[in-house]
C-alpha cells in the first residue's frame, strides 16, 4: 500500500489483475479493521484495512490480505452476510457473488480448512444487484434484467415477478419468520 497523490486517491493497493467491484462489509465483524473484497475476472480478495482517521497509531492505510478465493469466471457484484465474524473462533467469512454466467456463489471460510462455495442458478439474463438480509443473514435476494426479483435461502428458492422489478434499488428486512416469508421492496428507476 502506497499514498498516492497522482491518481487523486488517497491510498492505492496494487492488484494483480482487474478489478471489477469493490464491496466494504457494512456489518460489524468484530474487528476493529473494515473488512473489504474485490472480485476481478477469476478471484475474490478478502482483506482487512485499517485507517489512520480510525487509529492513531495507524500511519496512512494498513491493508492485509486474508484470502483469495478462486471463483472461475468475471465477479459482477458482492454482497456480505452480516454473519461474518473475526472475532469467532474459528473466524468466519461469507459473502455472496453474482457473475457473467448468471449465477450466484455463496462463499463460506474460516480462513482455515474450511473454504466452500454454493452455486445457485435461476436468472436468465445479467444479475445487477444482490443483498444479505440485514438481521440473521440467511437470505439472498438478487435483481436482474430478466426482470426478476429471487429470493434464496439455503435449498429453498422464492421467485417473484413483480411489474416494478427494473432496477437494483432492492430494500429487505428481517424474516417473518412464518413460513420463510422475506419482506423485499422493488422499486423502478426512472
Amino acid at each position: 500500500m502506497k499514498q498516492d497523490s497522482i491518481r487523486n486517491a488517497a491510498y492505492t493497493v496494487d492488484c494483480e489483475d482487474y478489478v471489477h467491484v469493490v464491496k466494504f462489509n457494512p456489518f460489524d465483524s468484530g474487528d476493529t479493521c473494515s473488512l473489504i473484497a474485490y472480485g476481478g475476472n477469476n478471484y475474490v480478495v478478502v482483506g482487512t484495512c485499517r485507517f489512520q482517521e480510525e487509529d492513531a497509531e495507524v500511519e496512512g492505510m494498513q491493508y492485509k490480505t486474508l484470502r483469495t478465493f478462486h471463483h472461475g469466471i468475471r465477479v459482477d457484484a458482492i454482497a456480505w452476510s452480516p454473519e461474518t465474524r473475526l472475532d469467532a473462533l474459528p473466524p468466519q467469512l461469507r459473502f455472496c457473488t453474482a457473475a457473467s454466467d448468471r449465477k450466484l456463489r455463496l462463499f463460506t471460510s474460516d480462513l482455515q480448512d474450511k473454504n466452500e462455495y454454493k452455486a445457485f442458478d435461476g436468472h436468465s439474463d445479467y444479475i445487477n444487484d444482490l443483498v444479505f438480509a440485514p438481521k440473521e443473514g440467511q437470505e439472498v435476494a438478487s435483481v436482474s434484467d430478466d426482470h426478476t426479483c429471487r429470493f434464496h435461502h439455503a435449498l429453498l428458492v422464492v421467485h417473484m415477478n413483480p411489474q416494478s422489478c427494473y432496477s437494483s434499488s432492492l430494500q429487505c428486512s428481517s424474516p417473518l419468520g412464518r413460513a420463510g416469508e422475506l419482506l423485499c421492496s422493488v422499486s423502478k428507476s426512472l
